[in-house]
């Protein structure tokens, strides 16, 4: 049953993918239709995940009330909102209206979805469960970057943005007639957390993930959002047929990912696959950058970008006890909004500042070589907080 499960949880978030680098694999036909430069693309991107700030730690909360599959219906049917209403959007304020729609099911999603399989794997094959949902990422990416420019050329980048409306409606239909919890699940923690609690110990290994997260995933969005044009200017390709090109490291990174969750869950060194894939993504991906074959490049990126997504995701899930699970994610999932909203608006001002897709896609593989770099205060931190505390230092807690 619980495989079942993955599978809905798989096609829910692929909704989350498509919705969120649709905008970047159509920047060339919706930038001359709405009228704004790069950075303000960048920042319509960004918006997409500004309402986690605000969502993402409470998401857990809400789930107790509402249910986690109440509250994954509607976060569909506000994702496909937002989709609608960007679709039908005339100018940069309602645009930024759909995008903030989106982002906010996004937001609650990205929460639910972790803590489901959180809820059906916590015992065993955690890291595994998790690469393979996340699995519906890279599907998303590069279903929209093969597909959307592909629509957009035959008829109309808006066309694109239909589609993923009704995509969205047809699987929050799916979740409300198949989706259950497992019998005996914990329900999350009701109360909020207050600023002692996130001062406290428990938070500190969650933001850290959190930012190793961030890293990892915009270093990978700003590779594919700009690593077509850059392929376009260098290559003499169209815009669709740099963007398939480009779309290859998603669908190889999509064969890599069970293997990195299989590797960190029976391998003995949960953080390898981290370090390995991370630096390796950001050496090749810089390669292609540099002029190396665009097609064996991007087969070498997707190979390792595949490898630490399930580690990264079960960090703050290992890091809590059953009944906070849903809160750690959340805050896991707040620090990484954050991030991703203000790299994401870098990258544009960046991008309009240089005139430079190079540069730009530089910038994704550094933030690909921080992902690894990030594992060395998470493990000095966790191997800190192992340790017993004094009698001096109990006591003052106690107090």
């Amino acid at each position: 049953m619980r495989w079942f499960i993955l599978a809905i949880l798989f096609v829910a978030r692929t909704c989350m993918a498509l919705e969120f680098q649709i905008l970047g694999a159509l920047i060339p036909y919706a930038r001359a239709d709405l009228g704004v430069d790069y950075a303000a693309l960048g920042q319509l991107m960004g918006l997409f995940m500004l309402p986690g700030i605000l969502l993402a730690l409470p998401a857990g909360v809400l789930a107790s009330r509402f249910g986690l599959k109440g509250l994954a219906v509607f976060s569909l049917l506000l994702l496909a909102a937002g989709s609608l209403v960007f679709s039908l959007s005339q100018d940069h304020t309602t645009a930024m209206i759909g995008r903030l729609v989106g982002g906010a099911g996004n937001a609650l999603l990205s929460v639910l979805v972790s803590a489901m399989v959180a809820e059906w794997f916590r015992d065993k094959e955690l890291s595994t469960a998790l690469a393979i949902v996340f699995i519906s990422w890279q599907f998303g990416l590069a279903t929209a970057l093969a597909l959307f420019p592909a629509i957009a050329e035959v008829v109309s980048w808006r066309w694109s943005f239909h589609l993923t409306t009704f995509i969205c409606l047809v699987v929050a239909m799916l979740v409300a007639m198949t989706y259950r919890s497992p019998a005996g699940a914990l329900a999350p923690r009701r109360e909020m957390p207050n600023l002692r609690r996130i001062l406290q110990r428990q938070s500190i290994l969650p933001t850290i993930a959190g930012v190793i997260w961030a890293s990892y995933n915009v270093g990978q969005v700003i590779f594919l959002t700009y690593a077509p044009g850059l392929l376009v200017s260098t290559g003499g390709l169209s815009t669709g047929e740099a963007s398939r090109t480009v779309s290859v490291a998603m669908w190889v990174a999509m064969v890599s990912m069970p293997l990195g969750g299989f590797v960190t869950d029976r391998g003995g060194r949960p953080m390898l696959p981290v370090i390995v894939g991370s630096l390796g993504a950001a050496a090749s991906g810089l390669a292609f950058a540099m002029g190396a074959n665009p097609v064996a490049s991007c087969i070498l990126t997707g190979l390792f970008l595949g490898l630490p997504a399930g580690g990264i995701l079960a960090m703050p899930a290992r890091a809590a006890a059953p009944s906070d699970v849903a809160w750690s994610l959340g805050w896991f999932m707040t620090v990484f909004y954050i991030l991703v909203t203000l790299f994401q608006m870098l990258a544009g001002f960046v991008r309009d500042a240089t005139g430079s897709d190079f540069t730009t896609v530089v910038m994704g593989c550094g933030l690909l070589a921080v992902a690894a770099i990030g594992l060395v205060p998470y493990e000095l931190t966790r191997r800190a907080l192992l340790r017993p505390a004094s009698p001096l230092a109990q006591a003052a807690t106690s107090r």
